[in-house]
C-alpha cells in the first residue's frame, strides 16, 4: 500500500461533526477494528468495546472515542485531524515495516514501554502498548506543529537500542 496516496476519509468534515458524518467514521472503525481481528507482529489488538463515558459520545466505543478526539480524560473533544485519518490507523499498523514507517520502542516515564509507528511524511504516529500477551492503542494523531514534531524526534532519539 502507498501510504502517501492516503487522504482524509471525509472531505467535509467540520470541527463539529454530524450525526452522518460520526456514523460513517463509526462504521469504518468497525470495518476495520471490529468486524475482524487485528494484530501487531503475532499480538491481538485488544479494542475497548465499552461505552464511552465522554460527554455526546456515550453511545460509542471507548476505543473508537480516543481515536477521534483529543484531550483530558472526561473532557475530551472531537478532532478533525484525528477522526479524518482514522482509516491510517490499520494502513499503518498493516504497513509498519514500510520505508515511510519509522517504528521505535520508548521507555515512558512511568516504567512502561510503547512502541510508536510515526508516518513522518503524513504528520501521523500511533502508539501502542503491549499488555502480555496482547497489545492497546494507546493514541493515534496528526503531529501538527513544529514543537510537537520535535519532541517526538527527541522521543527517537533517546528510544530503547
Amino acid at each position: 500500500m502507498d501510504l502517501l496516496n492516503l487522504g482524509d476519509y471525509i472531505t467535509n468534515l467540520g470541527i463539529d461533526p454530524s450525526e452522518e458524518h460520526l456514523e460513517m467514521l463509526f462504521q469504518l472503525f468497525k470495518t476495520d477494528f471490529l468486524e475482524q481481528d487485528i494484530y501487531l507482529d503475532d499480538h491481538k489488538i485488544i479494542i475497548d468495546t465499552n461505552n464511552s463515558k465522554e460527554e455526546g459520545f456515550e453511545n460509542y466505543p471507548h476505543t473508537f472515542v480516543k481515536l477521534i478526539t483529543r484531550g483530558e480524560k472526561r473532557k475530551r473533544v472531537f478532532d478533525k485531524k484525528r477522526a479524518n485519518k482514522l482509516h491510517w490507523v490499520k494502513a499503518i499498523i498493516e504497513n509498519k515495516h514500510a520505508n515511510d514507517i519509522i517504528c521505535f520502542k520508548f521507555l515512558e516515564g512511568d516504567g512502561s514501554i510503547k512502541d510508536y509507528y510515526w508516518f513522518k511524511e503524513g504528520g501521523f504516529l500511533i502508539i501502542i502498548k503491549k499488555i502480555t500477551p496482547n497489545c492497546v492503542i494507546v493514541s493515534s494523531f496528526h503531529i501538527d506543529d513544529k514543537k510537537n514534531q520535535e519532541y517526538y524526534e527527541r522521543k527517537y532519539n533517546n528510544r530503547i537500542k
